[in-house]
């Protein structure tokens, strides 16, 4: 059989396919944004929430109002949505964390615990006035006695005062080398939530973070090239938040963490093949202070 006369034909057909494969997978995706879409949009409307924009890429969406708070509350309406993954809100300033809106719920429902506030008033009462009884019964403290007290309010005030210590050269560059060692962190595709394997790695970050308590880290977010450059910069902005929630669920203290995503900006290699994208698809930790 000549080979020559035969391979033309078959490259072309199963090129055709993929093609075909592609455009297929394409018109699908974009039928489920769009029954999504209508769908999330509805709900809204029956919510009361107007003025709100909703952009689905697959099953997650990117949820921006004018407000962080009707940012939140069009997430939250939006996610309930029968086929819809992941919400993500964005105010003006940009995403909104669920922090933010847990403050405001706090002061709406400031009155409703009036009579709890009432009641924790009257316990104190209760307790000064058994306190004030007990102290009369107690012997009288020494001079002695109160210079020693005062002396070791001193100290703590003295030891709280103290700033805290900078990481020397050596500690950060052993801190930076046991970071970039980390494997890399991996999430659902398409979305801010971590893989069993991702959580597993950020567990690894904690431990080093645990082994170096001095240094300060910027999480930083890296996507690859596929989609639009709006979509992979909210994307890496939401892995990175993502990653630094998990630090702190880990134990790390959150003052010690910032974070910041760079969407498709900075590529590690240039893409011309999928291990290409992979590599780009990246979480960093870079010390800070």
């Amino acid at each position: 059989m000549n080979l020559k006369v035969v391979l033309p034909p078959v490259i072309i057909v199963v090129l055709g396919m993929g093609a075909l494969s592609g455009v297929q997978n394409t018109g699908f995706r974009e039928h489920i944004e769009s029954t999504l879409t209508e769908s999330a949009q509805g709900a809204l409307s029956a919510a009361g929430l107007g003025g709100v924009d909703v952009v689905f890429a697959g099953r997650d969406a990117d949820v921006t109002a004018p407000t962080d708070a009707e940012a939140l509350a069009a997430a939250d309406v939006v996610g309930e949505v029968e086929g819809v993954r992941a919400a993500a809100a964005y105010g003006p300033d940009g995403l909104v964390s669920a922090e933010a809106g847990a403050a405001d719920a706090d002061e709406d429902t400031a009155e409703d615990s009036a009579e709890d506030d009432a009641a924790d008033d009257l316990a104190d009462v209760a307790t000064d006035a058994l306190a004030e009884a007990t102290a009369s019964l107690e012997p009288t403290t020494t001079p002695s006695d109160s210079g020693t007290a005062g002396d070791d309010a001193g100290k703590d005030a003295e030891e709280q005062d103290e700033p805290k210590r900078e990481p020397t050269r050596e500690e950060r560059e052993k801190a930076q080398e046991d970071l970039v060692e980390i494997p890399n962190i991996t999430f659902v595709t398409d979305s801010a939530r971590l893989t069993k394997d991702g959580r597993k790695v950020v567990r690894e970050a904690a431990e080093v973070l645990a082994e170096h308590p001095e240094v300060e880290v910027r999480v930083e977010g890296h996507t690859d090239s596929v989609g639009t450059e709006a979509h992979n910069q909210k994307l890496s902005e939401r892995r990175a938040e993502a990653v630094v929630d998990e630090l702190v669920e880990q134990g790390v203290d959150r003052d010690r963490l910032t974070w910041k995503g760079f969407g498709e900006s900075d590529p590690l290699v240039v893409p011309r093949t999928f291990a290409d994208l992979e590599k780009n698809r990246r979480v960093e930790f870079n010390i800070t202070n």
